[in-house]
Parts: structure tokens; C-alpha cells; sequence
């Protein structure tokens, strides 16, 4: 009698980290929904705020960092996650909540983004801007345009983002 031999094929399941550093808790809601999208679709996802914690980027396949922008610089722990040599192997997406996002998005991500991109060697696949908070203490002077966020860009961002890494 012969015994038959069941062959099975385990595949990896791909872990995405979604990291952020906020001040005013624009990013953090932005990361929120983009950590909660991914799951819906199907993603393992891990979310971490630098502010606790440096993770080792390692065991991730999948890495979407965000940072807010404040006195026109970018928070500087977000960085330490930029300086991993592991990020070289990963997909990697980076967003920011800015107040010049609002109406510029795209000069955003020129400004603080690019130099970042090129400063560490780095190929992401994709740089977005999200609009953020205008700080309380500013929010009461009428010369200062209220900035307010869309979480349906981070949601839309997060879907494209769920699709080429299944891809």
C-alpha cells in the first residue's frame, strides 16, 4: 500500500509597522486610520508612536511612517527609524501632517520629504501630505486659516497602499 504524501506551501503573512511621532495628534489620528484600513483589508499591521518606542524595523515587510511638521521642521525621532539599514528591503511609505498641506500638498512633501528621501539613500513608494491642526494658541487669531484634517485622504492612501503590497 502505498502512502500518499500531502504537500503544503506556507507562505510568510507580511507584516506591515505603521509608525508616527505627533505633538498636536494630527498624525496619530491620520496613522490610526490608516493602520485601521489596512487591516480592514487584510493586512497583519502593527502600529507604534516613536514618542514610547523605537522599534527594530526588522520583521516588518511593509513600513509607513508619519510625522507632523512643526516651526517648518519634521520630528526628529521619526528619523531614527530612517537611519535603520533594514528600511533599504522594505516598502516603505512616508506621510506628514502639515499646515502648508492644506493648500499645497505637494510643495509639503518637496520641502520636508524629499530632502529626507535623499539624505538617507532611500526608494519609497509613495510621499503624501495630509493636512493638519493649527495649535490652539494660534486657532484664536482670524489671520490664521483653520487647517482641518481629512482623514478620507489617509483612508483612500491606505487603500492604494493595502493593494500593491498584495499585489
Amino acid at each position: 500500500m502505498k502512502k500518499e504524501i500531502s504537500h503544503c506551501v506556507v507562505m510568510k503573512e507580511s507584516k506591515t509597522l505603521v509608525a508616527f511621532f505627533t505633538k498636536g495628534g494630527a498624525t496619530e489620528e491620520y496613522a490610526n486610520i490608516i493602520a485601521e484600513t489596512l487591516t480592514e483589508n487584510g493586512l497583519l499591521v502593527e502600529t507604534c508612536n516613536l514618542k514610547n518606542d523605537i522599534p527594530d524595523i526588522a520583521v516588518f515587510d511593509t513600513i509607513i511612517l508619519g510625522a507632523g511638521v512643526r516651526m517648518s521642521m519634521v520630528y526628529r525621532r521619526w528619523k531614527k527609524i530612517l537611519r535603520q539599514k533594514a528600511i533599504k528591503d522594505k516598502h516603505l511609505y512616508l506621510f506628514l501632517s502639515s499646515g502648508m498641506a492644506a493648500d499645497e500638498p505637494d510643495k509639503a512633501v518637496g520641502k520636508y520629504l524629499h530632502p529626507l528621501v535623499e539624505k538617507y539613500g532611500l526608494k519609497p513608494d509613495s510621499l503624501v501630505s495630509f493636512p493638519g491642526k493649527v495649535p490652539e494658541k494660534w486657532a484664536k487669531d482670524e489671520n490664521i486659516q483653520k487647517v482641518t484634517m481629512n482623514l478620507d485622504l489617509a483612508k483612500k492612501w491606505a487603500e492604494k497602499i493595502a493593494r500593491h503590497v498584495q499585489s
